[in-house]
């Protein structure tokens, strides 16, 4: 059996269930918001594991081969936020089922997709950079900093512009609304303000245009690639998903090097599956 964990509103699981259950695959879909209402139970000596479904507790030690870490939810995502308790309550109750959970980790021959641990490490942008660098990538000139005077510095000797992007989790959360924070390109006169770029650090790099934009999925040895593309006479911004119209993604051929590089990343990460985003610069 496969465990998928994820939330009641990751579509993207939604899509592999109706493959699973194409090929008559078992599985078990649990999304992790609702076993503050379903349960789970760990004993021990063991440990045994159980996790609620709809109701009725499933024991995860018999026939469960692989665990799909895709996107768990936390216990108030889906509360209004009107209704959540205070910020250091929700930490609280979600680490109490994070902590719970990693129960799952310690059943034996369970394959996991992606170690929880490796994908919460690979997560962060300076590790990726310093990875794909030492594995042959060829990687963007990047500052990461929140003084205004390195910025403008590196930003001068860039010829005036830089792209610059959030270093992590580029979502805000508002009352009345969600912000994300897209890749922009920024000038001089957008770095002006010491006491906004001092608030937190943001990645700043190399403007790589003219570019062609690919996303390359590896899963174990086998590396599938993406390539987006443009309709005739459109143009799209620096970042595509700030565009949903006149693009869209085709299988493509990687050359055998770059193949080779996407592999071994995942593989020196301690991950399974991997989603990687790579620029071709038509310089």
């Amino acid at each position: 059996m496969i465990l998928i964990l994820s939330n009641k509103w990751d579509v993207t699981v939604d899509f592999v269930v109706r493959e699973l259950r194409r090929r008559s695959v078992e599985f078990l879909r649990i999304n992790t918001e609702d076993l503050v209402a379903d349960g789970m139970n760990v004993r021990y000596p063991g440990p045994l594991v159980s996790l609620g479904k709809a109701g009725n507790l499933r024991e995860m030690n018999e026939g469960l081969s692989a665990v799909w870490n895709r996107r768990p939810g936390k216990p108030y995502d889906f509360f209004p936020i009107v209704d959540r308790p205070s910020e250091a309550v929700q930490k609280f109750v979600s680490d109490q089922w994070f902590s719970c959970l990693e129960a799952l980790e310690l059943l034996d021959g369970v394959r996991w997709i992606n170690p929880p641990a490796a994908n919460d490490r690979m997560e962060s942008k300076p590790r990726q950079l310093q990875l794909a660098s030492q594995l042959g990538f060829a990687t963007p000139r990047t500052l990461i900093s929140n003084r205004g005077d390195s910025i403008r510095e590196f930003c001068i000797s860039e010829g005036g512009q830089l792209v610059a992007k959030a270093l992590y989790a580029p979502l805000i959360e508002e009352a009345d609304q969600d912000y994300f924070v897209f890749s922009n390109v920024v000038d001089l006169s957008k770095l002006s303000d010491d006491q906004v770029l001092a608030v937190a650090p943001s990645i700043f790099q190399q403007v790589l245009s003219p570019k062609i934009d690919y996303r390359v999925t590896v899963v174990g040895e086998r590396v599938l690639g993406a390539k987006l593309a443009v309709d005739e006479g459109c143009e799209i911004s620096l970042d595509w998903r700030t565009s949903e119209k006149n693009l869209r993604f085709e299988s493509c051929s990687l050359p055998k090097d770059i193949e080779d590089l996407c592999r071994a990343f995942v593989a020196r990460a301690g991950l399974v599956f991997g989603a990687i985003d790579l620029v071709e610069h038509l310089d």
